[in-house]
């Protein structure tokens, strides 16, 4: 089967609801940014500090390249995946795209919650503000390469999960 690829803001749930899902449906999981982190042996904040996000777009669209190869697997991108079209245009090719969409006081309380540092979000003096302004330059590009969206906005991860398994069962139904 093709791949399930979640996309999203940073603080909507990707990764931990691509867990659930790849259990729930016996796929492989995994997480872009962890195999960036794995291939340049670095964190994520240490790449754009080292090198820059431009460089850090480079190494994601090789891994996106490697993984969309790939059949069966649950797909955890990072944030950014979308600025660059030829990396949805791969993930498209042998997999559905998941838009995982919350508003913005959802995805600052997750934000909160977490441990992982996000370095577009870690300067920031007004994250609210930071989060708004990434969100309205991403909104478009997040809406046009999905094939299913999916609301997180007062769900749990579990009930996401399910929600998604339905939709998408639904959607393939559609497809044929």
């Amino acid at each position: 089967m093709k791949n399930i690829v979640l996309i999203g803001m940073s603080g909507v749930g990707k990764t931990e609801i691509g867990k659930i899902l790849a259990e729930a449906m016996s796929k492989n999981f995994c997480d872009t940014d962890d195999l960036i982190e794995e291939k340049e042996n670095l964190s994520i904040s240490e790449i754009f500090e080292k090198n820059g996000e431009g460089y850090f777009r480079d190494v994601e669209h090789q891994v996106v390249n490697q993984i969309s190869d790939k059949e069966d697997y649950i797909i955890s991108t990072g944030g950014g995946v979308v600025l660059r079209e030829d990396n949805i245009q791969v993930l498209r090719r042998n997999g559905y795209i998941i838009l995982l969409m919350g508003k913005i006081d959802t995805i600052i309380e997750n934000l909160n919650r977490s441990k992982v540092v996000r370095p577009l979000l870690k300067e920031s003096q007004d994250l609210y503000k930071k989060v708004e302004n990434i969100f309205m330059e991403r909104e478009g590009l997040y809406l046009i390469s999905s094939d299913i969206i999916i609301d997180v906005d007062n769900k749990k991860p579990s009930e996401i999960s399910k929600e998604i398994l339905m939709e998408l069962d639904k959607f393939l139904s559609r497809s044929f």
